[in-house]
This record gives C-alpha cells, sequence and structure tokens, in this order.
C-alpha cells in the first residue's frame, strides 16, 4: 500500500485545517502538487509544504508522524483509504466520514466521529465532549459503523445516534443521550443521567452510572444470549477487546426513556 508521511515542521500555533488532506481527495498527485495545497491556518491559509516536510507517495495510507490538538477535521468526509496519527488530533476527527479508516495513538478533540456514516475511528487515549454526537442542525450522530474509544470520554458521547460506539474507560454525563438506535458499550462508570431522552437503542455499562434518570423502569436481572453472540463478536475484533469473552451474558435491564414509548434499554452487567 502507497504511504504518504506527513511530519511537522514546527508545532501548530493556530487551529489547523487537516480536512483536503484525505486518501480519496489526493490519490493521483504528485508531492509537488501535495505540498502546494493550502490549509486553513488561524485566520489565513498556508500551504502544505510550510508546515510538513512531505514524503512517499500519494495512495491509500496518511500517516502524520507527530499530532497535534490543534489539527482539526482529520479525515473529515473522507470516503476510503487510511489515516494514522501518532499522538493526539484535535476537534473533529472524521466528521462526515463515509468509509475507510483513521487510528489515533494519543487523544481526540470534541465531536470525533460527529456524522460518521461509515468506516471505523480507533482512538487509543481519550476523547472530549460529544465523540460521534451530532452538532448542532443535524439530524442525527454518528449512523454507521464503529467508533472505538481505548481511554475515557467526555459528555454526551453518541448523543443523537444509530450505530455504535465502544468506551473503554469512563464516560461523562448523559452518555448515549437521545439515541435513535444502535449500541453504546462502557467499560468503565458512566456519569450521570446515561440514556435521557433515548428512543430506541441499547447502552450497555459495566458498572452502575453514578445517577440513572426516573423516567427509566427496571426489568430484573435477565439472561440474554445476544449478549455472549455480540461479547465474542467484539472480542474478535481486537487483542484489546479479548476480555469481554470471559463477560457473563446477565444484566440487570431498564426500558426506557420512558417518557418518549420506553423502546431503548440500558443493560448494567454484572452486580448491580
Amino acid at each position: 500500500m502507497s504511504l504518504l508521511s506527513l511530519s511537522p515542521r514546527q508545532t501548530p500555533e493556530y487551529r489547523l485545517d487537516m480536512s483536503p488532506l484525505t486518501p480519496d481527495r489526493i490519490a493521483g498527485q504528485t508531492l509537488a502538487a501535495i505540498r502546494r495545497i493550502r490549509l486553513v491556518y488561524g485566520g489565513e491559509t498556508i500551504r502544505v509544504a510550510d508546515l510538513f516536510a512531505v514524503s512517499g507517495r500519494a495512495g491509500r495510507h496518511i500517516r502524520i508522524e507527530q499530532g497535534s490538538a490543534k489539527l482539526s477535521g482529520v479525515g473529515q468526509g473522507m470516503q476510503s483509504g487510511r489515516i494514522e496519527i501518532a499522538g493526539n488530533v484535535g476537534d473533529l476527527a472524521g466528521r462526515g466520514m463515509a468509509g475507510g479508516s483513521i487510528q489515533v495513538t494519543g487523544d481526540a478533540g470534541a465531536w470525533a466521529g460527529s456524522g460518521l456514516a461509515g468506516g471505523r475511528i480507533e482512538i487509543a487515549g481519550n476523547a472530549e465532549d460529544y465523540a460521534g454526537a451530532g452538532r448542532p442542525g443535524d439530524r442525527f450522530g454518528m449512523r454507521g459503523d464503529l467508533l472505538h474509544i481505548g481511554g475515557q470520554a467526555g459528555d454526551r458521547a453518541g448523543d443523537r445516534m444509530r450505530r455504535g460506539i465502544i468506551i473503554r474507560g469512563r464516560a461523562g454525563d448523559y452518555c448515549a443521550s437521545r439515541i435513535h438506535a444502535g449500541t453504546v458499550i462502557v467499560m468503565g462508570k458512566a456519569g450521570s443521567y446515561p440514556a435521557a431522552g433515548m428512543r430506541r437503542g441499547s447502552l450497555i455499562l459495566a458498572k452502575k452510572p453514578a445517577r440513572l434518570s426516573a423516567t427509566f423502569k427496571s426489568c430484573g436481572d435477565l439472561k440474554m444470549q445476544f449478549l455472549r453472540l455480540l461479547f465474542t463478536q467484539l472480542a474478535n475484533m481486537g487483542d484489546d477487546l479479548a476480555s469481554l469473552r470471559q463477560q457473563r451474558p446477565t444484566a440487570r435491564r431498564f426500558s426506557g426513556d420512558q417518557a418518549l414509548g420506553g423502546k431503548g434499554e440500558i443493560l448494567i452487567l454484572g452486580h448491580y
């Protein structure tokens, strides 16, 4: 696979819009043409070559050799290919992405995976607020494939989403709020009022949340074989999820949000 490498010449001082640099947008371009691409940097535009040393060949794989929280919109709108970031990224990573994959070895800013329609995003570290959520004016949040957060997630992860998020660490308040469909899994402790306003879908929690809304109704402790199948499928996705094979398929089920028809559910694994 052809690899295009971007090595920062300096640490960005201002917000840098990286959305023009996706594998599908630069496919077939020469290195000289890529170096001339202009990026919005603070209140002006600059050439790629002003901030990055560019090497390799344009193809289906881009690697950013040193990330930064100032790198905004990495992979935004990408259709195919792979982007790797060694380090952190800023806001809107994978926003509106329709295919391909993004791998972040550090942390991500707000709105990671917002409007994700297809493809997979893996964040090894933490993600700030609104991961996988819809932005103001969006009807839905993410609606395709998977967002995997290896660390913690901020508030309102998965807000208005329709697909799937795995959070291996803690989650902030209002996790999975207003979701329309799909599944959110939180392996750490969730904050207050998870799944508030949910219409359908499932929120699976490994631990009891800080506070649960009164509009969720307890259905008791249940054994659900679909959980065994789900955990097996997820465990096959990578070594970091292999421990899910040992998870028992029992949970205390809460149906809700009763204020909106009660067609969704919160499943709290193990002992409540």
